[in-house]
Parts: structure tokens; C-alpha cells; sequence
């Protein structure tokens, strides 16, 4: 007869502790951007792939922010002549090394791809791009903080201020000075 309220107690925990750590998301999820989900593998796969192309080095955090941005991007540069399709990236990251490109690479690459091109003083110049430039020269924090972004707890939350991923501090944390 004991036995049973263990049981049970077992099982209510197992449930809480599931339902809390989820919240409505998967802990294999790392993020999710317009309802496109990104695994935590896929993310680090991405992490270690573009590490090897590029020069600087980046975080995890960084790569979520690459991908929470493309949508965006992709807005922008769809039908351009900068427009960087599947082929031309996975050239790309063939060139620095990455043959076997994973999803999470692929779309982060397009999306640095295309900020490169952004920051590019050039673009403001080339009138191919006129239009690609008209729509980079409108887009809000509110286009921003329209995206659909979900990121796993574990990495932080969406900035739709600066859109970046923030770290985040579990409300349990408090201030030194809260303490007094």
C-alpha cells in the first residue's frame, strides 16, 4: 500500500518536471523561426561548420540570430541579383572546407551572405539593386519584432530590439542588491 502514493508521486513529478521544462517547447528544439525548427544538433552541426569557413569565430547564439534574421533577409534579396540560392552557398561554404553543409548551415551562411552584402557600400550604387535597397532602407523594429521567433531557454531570448539573442536570467536570480 505504500507503495502506490510513491508511485504516484513518481509520476506527478515526472509530468511537472516535463511540463516545466518544456513550456511549450522541445528541449531538442533549439529555435524556431516562422515555425521552421531548428534542432540543438542542427544548430551546433551549424556552429562547428561555419566556425570552420570563417575567420572569426562565433557562438551558438550567433548562429540563432543569423537564422531568426533570414526570413527578413530573404525578404529583401528574393529576386535580386544578389539573391543567394542553395547552390551558390553551399559553392561558398565548399570553398572554405564544408562539403556536407546541415539545413541550419546552409540558411545561417545565406543569411551572413546577406548581410555581408548589406554592409557592402557598393549595393547603395548598383542600380540592379534599387529595389532590394529600397526594402533594406524601410525595414523596422517593428518588421523585426514581427518575426516569429522562439528560442530554446538554454541560448537566451529573441532581442527584437537590437535582433540578437539576449541572454536571459532565470527570474530566480536576483541582484546582489535585491538580497539586502
Amino acid at each position: 500500500m505504500k507503495r502506490q502514493p510513491v508511485k504516484i508521486a513518481l509520476a506527478l513529478t515526472a509530468v511537472l518536471t516535463l511540463a516545466g521544462c518544456s513550456a511549450g517547447f522541445g528541449s531538442d528544439t533549439a529555435v524556431s523561426v516562422e515555425g521552421k525548427d531548428y534542432s540543438v544538433a542542427e544548430l551546433q552541426q551549424a556552429t562547428a561548420q561555419l566556425n570552420t569557413v570563417s575567420q572569426q569565430p562565433s557562438e551558438p547564439q550567433q548562429v540563432l540570430a543569423d537564422l531568426a534574421l533570414l526570413p527578413l533577409l530573404d525578404s529583401i534579396f528574393t529576386g535580386s541579383p544578389r539573391e543567394a540560392t542553395d547552390g551558390s552557398v553551399r559553392e561558398l561554404l565548399s570553398a572554405g572546407g564544408v562539403t556536407d553543409p546541415g539545413p541550419a548551415t546552409l540558411d545561417a551562411a545565406r543569411s551572413r551572405q546577406y548581410q555581408a552584402v548589406l554592409s557592402d557600400p557598393a549595393l547603395a550604387q548598383d542600380p540592379a539593386m534599387a529595389d532590394a535597397v529600397a526594402i533594406a532602407m524601410n525595414v523596422t523594429a517593428e518588421d523585426v519584432a514581427a518575426l516569429d521567433v522562439d528560442v530554446n531557454p538554454r541560448y537566451g531570448e529573441w532581442d527584437t530590439v537590437n535582433g540578437g539573442i539576449a541572454p536571459s536570467v532565470p527570474g530566480w536570480i536576483r541582484p546582489a542588491s535585491e538580497d539586502s
